[in-house]
């Protein structure tokens, strides 16, 4: 017991616990976000009619098959300060030298981190719910237009509340995975502060038989925090299927 209540105790544990979950938290909240947004637009597309729904399927699928290592080194090559981005802005210039380019990669700020996982995340959680964009059929046009509702407040009152299920529990499973994340924050991470699963593999490599108790403590803790995740997600579809029947 003494080792959990030295990891519980420990600044560095605790400080890997705050900075794992804001990571997670921004990169989850602006997936959400950007998700209801593409999804708007792709509503506003499909009742103009000029929506291509293959072509746009296969775009937005595209980052989903790519690793999560190398999508972070992607990222890396991209935003580093002797980057592929950094080297086109020199040759236009925009910026004179490499110290003009902002920190966006292995910065304490976790910048290109939260990058990696949008970048990553926001496609699963579009492909999750633009179903039900397209379900969206005949019947609830003819209830907008007999209340008069503009295409913002059709979708806000009517098609939102139908997503918001499946977005939900999408969000939680994006936080359950990233929280045991490792790939990504280990490229584009740095030193300290660290994330959870950096931790755990910094102390592991170093071969210290001692410090085997607080790995697995340590390790508990990230399975634990993600079967938490993992119970919102069935608290969420519990809650929610209860007005499956109404929604449709």
């Amino acid at each position: 017991m003494h080792y959990y209540r030295d990891v519980l105790c420990s600044r560095e544990f605790l400080g890997s616990l705050v900075y794992t979950t804001k990571l997670n938290m921004i990169s989850a909240f602006f997936a959400f976000i950007l998700t209801v947004i593409i999804l708007y637009l792709v509503f506003l597309s499909k009742r103009k009619g000029y929506f291509y729904g293959q072509s746009f399927q296969k775009v937005i699928e595209a980052p989903v098959f790519v690793p999560y290592l190398v999508g972070a080194y992607g990222v890396l090559l991209l935003l580093m300060r002797r980057g592929i981005i950094s080297t086109i802005l020199m040759q236009l210039g925009i910026i004179k030298s490499v110290q003009e380019f902002p920190i966006l990669t292995n910065d304490h700020d976790g910048i290109g981190i939260v990058i990696t996982y949008i970048w990553k995340t926001l496609p699963f959680m579009t492909m999750m719910t633009l179903p039900i964009v397209f379900r969206v059929d005949k019947k609830w046009d003819s209830l907008g237009k007999l209340y008069n509702l503009s295409n913002y407040q059709f979708f806000k009152k009517i098609v939102f509340p139908l997503i918001l299920p499946t977005l939900s529990v999408s969000f939680f499973i994006v936080l359950t995975y990233l929280f045991a994340s490792f790939e990504t924050p280990y490229i584009l991470g740095v030193t300290h502060p660290r994330v959870l699963s950096v931790s755990v593999f910094d102390m592991y490599a170093k071969g210290n038989l001692d410090a085997r108790g607080k790995i697995m403590v340590m390790n508990i803790m990230i399975s634990a925090i993600s079967l938490f995740f993992g119970g919102m997600i069935s608290l969420a579809l519990k809650f929610f299927s209860k007005f499956e029947s109404r929604e449709w």
